[in-house]
């Protein structure tokens, strides 16, 4: 279980994010902030794995990157960014224009990271659990591709694309694409 905490200077800000989140199986928002030296006494206090940060949060004045720099800190996802990776690229950035499916990714990749990029091979068995198409996708999402240009690729619409990597992720038991591309790569290179 990821846990998270939400910092944003509005409460209804605060509190549809947590919403949002506490909708995945996997992931449990364990508290809340309202400024940067709120956030920090709460990171210190309940340890969560990632915090969701207000690119303007009042009093942050870097307080978290001061954080991050210490070990055993949690990973910093920052919400609202005017572009991804505006501010400092040690933290994972999300704008207005990504969608919630974004947003979990980052939490979740973010928690990935802090966990020390323990990232599973794959196994045989676990790829025979994959359609063939889905097993087509895979490789494309490995090369980094983005949703628009596997449809493209495949000829098939963004929409298949999401649904098939909804399915690859969920058979995997793995919690973010960038995950899955790593065990891809990881697999591809034990093969060889």
């Amino acid at each position: 279980m990821v846990t998270v905490i939400v910092a944003h200077e509005r409460r209804l800000m605060r509190q549809a994010l947590a919403k949002i989140l506490t909708l995945q199986n996997q992931i449990s928002v364990v508290g809340d902030a309202a400024s940067g030296p709120d956030a920090v006494a709460k990171a210190e206090e309940l340890m969560p794995d990632v915090i969701v940060v207000d690119s303007v949060l009042p009093g942050l004045n870097g307080m978290l990157g001061r954080e991050k720099s210490q070990r055993d800190r949690p990973e910093v996802v920052v919400f609202p960014s005017r572009e991804k990776g505006d501010d400092d690229s040690t933290f994972n950035h999300l704008t207005y224009d990504d969608d919630i499916n974004d947003l979990v990714e980052a939490v979740l990749g973010a928690a990935g990271h802090a966990a020390g990029e323990e990232t599973r091979s794959l196994t045989r068995t676990a790829l025979s659990k994959l359609t063939k198409r889905e097993q087509q996708v895979l490789p494309l999402l490995a090369d980094g591709l983005s949703n628009k240009q596997i449809a493209q690729r495949m000829t098939i619409t963004e929409r298949t694309v999401k649904y098939h990597i909804s399915n690859i992720l969920r058979k995997l038991d793995i919690f973010s694409r960038t995950e899955a591309a790593v065990a891809f790569l990881r697999n591809s290179l034990n093969e060889s």
